[in-house]
């Protein structure tokens, strides 16, 4: 599965069927700024697919701001069609929540560094990209050519500071690990990307 876009991020919801015979479930789903309750006429909708046994599950694709902030609310609920009725859940609200994750290149090896992560009891591939300490740009929108970048980076005092923002549910477990990428440097078989995945461990943050 590709990551969702970078203005959203994937969130994984699960639903368990309490009796057979259920022929769909669709999450509808909303968001509004912290505390304040929702408009549904906007809200977005998702089927959710057949897993293990009565569970299904979907993928809902969350902005990673709401009115310029990073903690905000999420509404949604369940639209149940079985046999021979149709019911819905309860609303459900969750507080989405931000938190920084760093990588610290010492030896100023990369020139740019991106954050794979997802919850780690409903894993989503997710995907920041880091903004370097002292650069004058912020995001990838806005950076010099590739070639150029090299430049840019070289020219920072050490250690380069990469910086970068991962997503979820207030008191969940994030794990990500790290993208590390040479462009642009004078000998283009320099150039190079690897992965960071702490031998697979990853790394965590609580939200």
């Amino acid at each position: 599965m590709a990551p969702p876009p970078v203005s959203v991020f994937g969130l994984r919801k699960t639903w368990h069927d309490p009796v057979p015979g259920i022929a769909m479930v669709q999450a509808h789903y909303a968001w509004s700024p912290a505390g304040t309750p929702p408009d549904w006429s906007g809200a977005e909708q998702v089927v959710l697919a057949p897993a293990e046994g009565r569970t299904r599950t979907a993928v809902l694709e969350v902005p990673r701001t709401v009115d310029g902030s990073t903690d905000f609310s999420l509404h949604h609920f369940f639209f149940v069609v079985g046999e021979h009725d149709r019911t819905t859940s309860p609303v459900f609200t969750e507080d989405i929540v931000a938190r920084e994750v760093v990588y610290d290149d010492a030896a100023g090896a990369y020139t740019s560094v991106g954050f794979v992560w997802s919850a780690v009891d409903a894993a989503v591939p997710n995907y920041t990209s880091g903004a370097m300490d002292g650069l004058p740009f912020a995001s990838p929108g806005t950076a010099p050519a590739e070639g150029d970048v090299y430049e840019f980076v070289r020219a920072q005092p050490l250690p380069h500071v990469f910086r970068g923002m991962v997503w979820g549910v207030r008191g969940s477990t994030i794990r990500y690990g790290y993208h590390l990428l040479r462009q642009g440097l004078p000998d283009p078989a320099d150039d190079g990307e690897s992965w960071d995945d702490n031998g697979g461990h990853g790394w965590t943050v609580a939200l």
